[in-house]
């Protein structure tokens, strides 16, 4: 069969959902885990783009935190740590899990400015209902970015923290962690910029831009 996987096979989907973990990663097959991604976002359509590729980066962030924190935790040098490094995990898997649900967020939101775009302007109070609209999904689309780069902020002070008690043979791991959340964070800010442009809202449009400015400096 052209394409086959094992994880078409109906046992093996079912043994990947009893032990909570995908096929593929089971035979390292990473490359598979990752494809479905990387073609969407190649595909010319609007969505997914460059927020949700940010939502991504700053989850992965998450995940390589959360990897640092488990595999510590099991080492006998960090004994005196293990209680700091759960409550490190418990947050960082919090933090990856709304990420990765940003994912979709940020590209229905901009989904929603799209059509906002497409409704009628046959006469004016329907260009008046049409301007409400896009202006309304204008700021949703800066809105989700928003959230993923003030998500990315925290998440870089708490790797920060994790490094002083994670194991020194994982400094590259967090340091890769550190980076990731740096572009996601400065990826998900250049999507707020770009749709305050269209904004009518000067107070809410000059608002939005202090908080960018003020998280650039926290991820300096």
């Amino acid at each position: 069969m052209e394409n086959f996987s094992p994880a078409q096979v109906f046992e093996n989907k079912l043994e990947v959902v009893l032990s909570g973990a995908p096929a593929e990663a089971k035979g390292k097959n990473l490359a598979n885990l990752a494809r479905p991604f990387l073609d969407a976002v190649a595909e010319p359509t609007a969505t997914p783009g460059g927020g949700s590729v940010s939502a991504l980066a700053v989850g992965l962030a998450g995940a390589l935190g959360q990897m640092v924190a488990a595999l510590s935790r099991k080492k006998k040098s960090q004994i005196l740590n293990v209680e700091k490094l759960s409550e490190h995990l418990d947050a960082l898997r919090r933090t990856t899990d709304e990420l990765t649900h940003a994912i979709d967020r940020d590209a229905a939101s901009y989904d929603a400015v799209m059509a906002a775009f497409k409704l009628p302007q046959g006469n004016s109070e329907e260009t008046r209902l049409r301007e409400e609209a896009i202006q309304e999904a204008t700021k949703g689309a800066a809105e989700v970015p928003m959230e993923v780069a003030e998500k990315a902020a925290a998440l870089h002070a708490r790797l920060v923290q994790l490094e002083a008690i994670a194991a020194a043979s994982m400094k590259s791991d967090l340091r890769v962690a550190r980076l990731m959340a740096i572009a996601g964070a400065n990826g998900a800010l250049a999507n707020v910029e770009i749709n305050l442009e269209g904004l009518k809202d000067a107070a809410y449009a000059a608002a939005m831009r202090g908080k960018v400015d003020e998280l650039r400096k926290r991820l300096i």
